[in-house]
């Protein structure tokens, strides 16, 4: 049946449509809980076993690339559901149009032939009411049959072999994606950006299956940064885009090199063209790096979660610097307990390992304390920290950070499922200023304990003034660690000069025996600070080997 014709829109069946939309979208939820089920399941179990070798690593690359074909299966398979529903919305709409149409013209007396052609009888009806509804009709079936044709080309698009040129298939997914919500009408805008993470999470509890998956298809880059969204939806959005990023500096790179072959130093153009290689070299490390560190962390700890990307700078207020990330090691949604460490100067995607491997190694410690896997442990690598020493003497790297650092932990606090955990957020070095600005900022850090380690100063006078409760607020200070002292210079209470490891600070501090210098205070072999942080993150305070202070006196965590 031709589509335009009067006999094809009469036999339109939207409903079958509908139908297929829901079939689309049950596969793209199927495949999405079988990659989940995948990675805690077979590839957690691996990650648990002493099984090493050549043969081990061929089969967590295996399973790496089952993984990727899982998860842009349920990317693709959501497209697919969100194009067949809205090609199913426009095609009934034409439908309505048309029988509405047809009504009135048999209302007026007027005939209608099967080819669509509406004229009076002998007897009945107004030639003038015969060509304004001939032309609605044609305008109708004309737009449908325009729908049926763009809908069946993007459809066509989204099959496994149309990858486009020079686009691999993250790349082509999120291309995809871009087009699909284009087509479809998945609108940004109505993604409450702005508003807080608790209206974020209500505002995702209350949309169905299908709206999700098609925000999730269409605008990966709102949500995979939207505090207060579950972490399965943000780090979901967040792969994808680190994937198309690596692809696409990839291809931006190759045309760099290119055009630089071609045209040397030509007109003046390569120093710029040096300059740029560069710049996209030195990026596309960042992205790959990451990359394998995630890789890396889930077979050696688990599950792990991209909260947050950016590949050139802070993912939260679009700065230039060195990358930015997010990543929990286990699900902060539903942690009992839930830790968040922030680094100090020098630190991007190109350091996300180290990063990553002191919060791996303090949620061992914790879950060890508490006798149960029940842990999370988060490395908010989310702000352009200072690089160089002068730089760090800057508070505005940490003023500018702070208000993000807030929104996140209250984003976690939002989406923890059921009810709220025990959270510790912990500063190293310029991240502990981080933390006391965030602490000091709008509605503070929702944090239950407050950790600083190697700390230059927090920019308060007193613990009280962090927003944990009395007697939750931890210090430690390491053998031979020059950076509190130097940065007591500048970031001492301005008032009376007191510093975090002060006892009038008021703070908590917790031994370090055996830690020694700036960066040895999450030391394995020497476990003294980091077995003192694992308690506190467990809330286990009794265990806390103390200096100066006392523990809390609810003794609640």
């Amino acid at each position: 049946m031709t589509p335009g014709t009067l006999s094809w829109l009469r036999n339109l069946r939207p409903d079958t449509l509908d139908a297929a939309a829901r079939q689309w979208l049950r596969l793209a939820g199927d495949v999405e809980n079988a990659a989940g089920r995948a990675a805690a399941e077979i590839a957690g179990v691996l990650t648990t076993t002493v099984w090493q070798g050549a043969d081990a690593e061929a089969a967590a690359r295996q399973l790496d690339d089952q993984d990727t074909e899982l998860r842009i299966a349920t990317q693709e398979a959501a497209a697919v559901a969100a194009l067949i529903g809205r090609a199913a919305q426009e095609l009934a709409a034409a439908r309505r149009n048309g029988e509405s149409l047809l009504a009135e013209a048999s209302a007026a007396g007027l005939r209608v032939d099967d080819d669509g052609t509406i004229r009076p009888t002998a007897t009945a009806g107004d030639p003038a009411d015969a060509v304004r509804l001939a032309a609605a009709l044609t305008t109708v079936l004309d737009s449908a049959a325009l729908a049926d044709r763009r809908f069946a080309a993007a459809l066509r698009d989204l099959a496994p072999d149309a990858v486009r040129p020079g686009r691999d298939r993250w790349a082509d997914a999120v291309d995809d994606g871009a087009a699909v919500a284009l087509l479809a009408r998945i609108d940004a805008r109505a993604i409450p950006s702005a508003a807080s993470p608790d209206a974020v999470r209500a505002w995702w509890a209350g949309l169905d299956d299908g709206a999700r998956q098609r925000f999730l298809v269409g605008c990966p880059a709102v949500l995979g940064k939207l505090d207060g969204l579950p972490a399965t939806v943000r780090d979901r959005a967040n792969r994808l885009l680190l994937h198309a990023s690596e692809a696409g500096l990839r291809r931006e790179l190759r045309a760099a090199e290119t055009a630089l072959a071609q045209a040397g130093a030509r007109n003046g153009g390569g120093p710029a063209l040096v300059s740029r290689i560069g710049d996209l070299r030195r990026r596309l490390a960042g992205v790959e790096t990451l990359r394998g560190h995630l890789e890396s962390a889930a077979h050696r700890w688990g599950p792990t979660y991209l909260l947050a990307f950016a590949p050139d700078g802070d993912y939260a207020a679009g700065g230039r610097g060195r990358g930015r990330a997010v990543i929990a090691v286990g699900n902060p949604d539903h942690a009992r307990h839930t830790a968040v460490f922030v680094p100090g100067m020098g630190v991007g995607l190109d350091a996300a390992g180290d990063e990553l491997g002191r919060v791996a190694d303090l949620r061992a410690a914790a879950q060890a304390k508490t006798g149960s896997p029940d842990v999370a442990a988060v490395a908010w690598i989310g702000y352009d920290t200072p690089d160089r020493l002068a730089q760090a003497l800057d508070p505005r790297y940490a003023e500018r950070a702070a208000p993000h650092l807030g929104r996140f932990t209250g984003g976690l606090r939002a989406a923890h499922e059921p009810g709220a955990g025990h959270l510790t957020v912990i500063g190293h070095s310029y991240g502990s200023l981080v933390v006391g600005e965030a602490a000091q900022t709008g509605s503070g850090l929702h944090a239950d304990d407050i950790v600083v380690v190697g700390s230059p100063g927090v920019h308060a006078t007193r613990a009280t003034q962090l927003g944990a409760g009395p007697g939750h607020v931890w210090v430690g200070r390491a053998q031979g660690d020059p950076v509190p002292g130097l940065g007591a210079l500048t970031y001492a209470s301005p008032v009376t000069g007191t510093t975090p490891t002060d006892p009038a600070f008021g703070a908590n501090r917790f031994t370090t025996d055996g830690a020694a210098g700036h960066s040895d205070y999450w030391n394995t072999a020497r476990p003294d600070s980091l077995a003192n942080q694992a308690a506190i993150v467990a809330g286990r305070y009794g265990d806390v080997r103390l200096v100066s202070g006392a523990p809390p006196a609810d003794g609640k965590p």
